[in-house]
């Protein structure tokens, strides 16, 4: 277990779960109190260390999971998250801090206004939002903040509290996709700071992945009520409808994904019964319509954002145990070009 420094711990919450739960979202429980705690030891269920084209970078200074990432200024930005206080004991943190390429550095950033987990992130033309997720205790949270002058300001909330969705960014505006309670679909337009309310998608969807590729936004895996979905769909914001994508070769939630050039990257993620986090990954071929395996991860992760920049994509974080936080704080980086 890495032992975590210098984070803001402001409550303290359950965070495994067990294969047979039947929660949706498999969350902490919104009734949970800040003060509880989880001490749940068993041993994760992971791929063993495997070779990898995969690089290890500078370590995060808050080893994290669930939490968003985007990219600003040619940067890697995680905020927020799930952080290990002990043994089998775990908290959310407001901590933000961001990643240089050039210096294989991390620093740190203003914290959000309030520790959140399972959040939302995206940047549009420079500026980045920090959208939703579940507070400390566990509830879906409506807020939305953006960052300032090096300081998180109130925008417009969301149209609901929404939490373990996802965002993508196409023509200037953030489309929010899938999440808890109610798998939604939200369109931001910054420059009004304003939200419309659209189709949700066809499949419900939370823990998802979410990408803009080709004029639409697609929908990538995730699950239901315990369902783990390796179905996609894509969204037309001129027609204002879903339709069906190719499968996944693997079900997968709780995972990243991104896209560098015309392709999809689709990275770690996690599944149950039995519980596991995914080493593999899948890359997406709009030419050849499907997915294929490539480089996989070095072990599982899952619980893990992924951004690019250029033909390199990042991940940052992530916990090892399905179900649960055993964080690893370390960066990767996935060479394309």
């Amino acid at each position: 277990m890495r032992v975590v420094a210098g984070a803001l711990i402001l409550g303290i919450v359950a965070c495994t779960a067990t294969s047979d739960e039947t929660s949706t979202s498999r969350v902490p429980d919104s009734t949970s109190t800040p003060t509880s705690i989880s001490t749940t030891t068993a041993a994760p269920t992971t791929t063993s260390p495997a070779a990898s084209a995969w690089v290890e970078l500078a370590p995060m200074a808050v080893a994290r999971s669930e939490h968003p990432a985007a990219v600003l200024d040619d940067e890697v930005v995680i905020m927020g998250g799930f952080v290990e206080i002990g043994l089998g004991q775990s908290g959310v943190t407001a901590s933000v801090e961001a990643y240089d390429p050039d210096l294989d550095s991390w620093r740190e950033l203003a914290e959000l206004p309030e520790p959140r987990h399972h959040g939302m992130a995206a940047v549009v033309d420079e500026r980045l939002f920090m959208i939703g997720g579940f507070d400390a205790p566990g509830d879906p949270a409506e807020t939305v903040w953006e960052l300032v002058d090096g300081q998180w300001v109130d925008r417009s909330p969301l149209p609901g509290p929404l939490g373990a969705a996802a965002t993508a960014v196409l023509d200037g505006a953030i489309y929010v996709v899938g999440g808890v309670p109610d798998s939604a679909l939200y369109r931001y337009d910054p420059a009004q700071d304003g939200w419309t309310v659209l189709p949700r998608p066809a499949e419900e969807r939370e823990h998802v992945a979410a990408v803009a590729l080709d004029g639409a936004v697609w929908a990538i895996a995730g699950r239901w009520t315990g369902e783990i979905r390796n179905s996609t769909e894509s969204f037309d914001p001129a027609s204002e409808t879903w339709t069906p994508g190719p499968s996944l070769n693997e079900a997968r939630s709780g995972f990243g994904a991104a896209v560098v050039g015309n392709q999809v990257v689709a990275v770690g993620g996690e599944v149950f019964s039995p519980d596991e986090a995914l080493h593999t990954v899948e890359l997406y071929d709009p030419e050849a319509g499907e997915w294929s395996l490539i480089d996989p991860l070095p072990y599982g992760l899952h619980g893990n954002p992924l951004v690019a920049i250029g033909t390199d994509v990042f991940l940052p974080g992530g916990s090892i145990q399905p179900a649960g936080v055993e964080n690893d704080g370390r960066m990767y980086r996935l060479s394309l070009g």
